[in-house]
């Protein structure tokens, strides 16, 4: 066996898991909808400039997988791209389509499906994946590149660190799971073993100031007691979020992270 083929197996093995959970799933981010796009209205422009270096958008097809509330899908259409979402959680694309409305009060496609699910006969110019589970699993593999013509951007946390609900995790004694791990490590040297060429940076990235408790009550109890968190849950995380508040009803937030992005050109010359 060539050291390319040992990458490949090796990258193949640590992304073969066992099929994502989408009806769990679902229900919690159908919970945390709107607390989702209250916590991330205003995105990061970083994933659309490094995508925009390498690759001309306007009028170009892109669907956004795993769109979310629409923070980056927005972005994707004002930079003139031809873009659609594809997201799982009714509520979610509830609130990526009243998110996304534009002004001339042209349609905004949103697929309300898993990645597993989706077909398109005709695919898009570009895949945008940014911190979507869809990386995470080699089942997804092979229909990504069958439906990204041109190229594939993928952005995803490597490390996660957040102060504030480490503080908040020992307060109720629990260990929180967040973001952050070396798929997008895995998927990079799979696309490498199979002949790609993929651009691949790394960001640190700082944040500090303060907050409205109610941007993160869900979101703690999702990374405190997993997605089928309950109402008691719930209330724990609010009341120990809530005894940090200063006086005007703020919270602190630190967070350091690392999110790594990578661009795939897909077009074998």
């Amino acid at each position: 066996m060539n050291s390319l083929s040992a990458l490949r197996d090796l990258c193949v093995g640590q992304l073969t898991k066992p099929a994502q959970d989408m009806v769990q799933s679902n229900e919690m981010w159908n919970r945390r909808a709107k607390e989702f796009r209250l916590g991330t209205a205003g995105a990061s422009e970083g994933c659309l400039a490094f995508l925009s270096s390498h690759a001309e958008l306007k009028g170009r097809t892109v669907l956004d997988v795993g769109c979310g509330s629409g923070r980056y899908l927005k972005q994707l259409l004002d930079a003139g791209a031809l873009a659609e979402g594809l997201e799982p959680s009714t509520e979610m694309v509830k609130e990526a389509k009243d998110f996304t409305a534009r002004p001339n009060g042209a349609p905004v496609v949103i697929h309300n499906a898993a990645f597993q699910d989706f077909e398109s006969a005709e695919g898009y110019d570009y895949l945008f994946i940014a911190h979507s589970p869809v990386i995470s699993y080699y089942e997804n593999y092979p229909k990504i590149l069958r439906l990204a013509r041109r190229g594939l951007f993928v952005a995803s946390w490597l490390k996660n660190e957040d102060r504030f609900l480490e503080d908040v995790a020992k307060m109720i004694s629990r260990e929180p799971h967040t973001h952050g791990g070396y798929d997008s490590l895995f998927l990079m040297n799979l696309l490498m073993a199979d002949g790609y060429f993929p651009d691949f940076r790394t960001d640190v990235v700082h944040r500090s100031g303060r907050t409205s408790p109610e941007t993160l009550y869900l979101r703690y109890t999702s990374w405190l007691f997993g997605q089928s968190f309950t109402e008691q849950d719930l209330k724990i995380v609010k009341a120990a979020v809530d005894s940090f508040a200063d006086g005007d009803g703020t919270v602190p937030v630190a967070r350091t992270q690392v999110q790594s992005m990578m661009y795939c050109d897909l077009i074998r010359s």
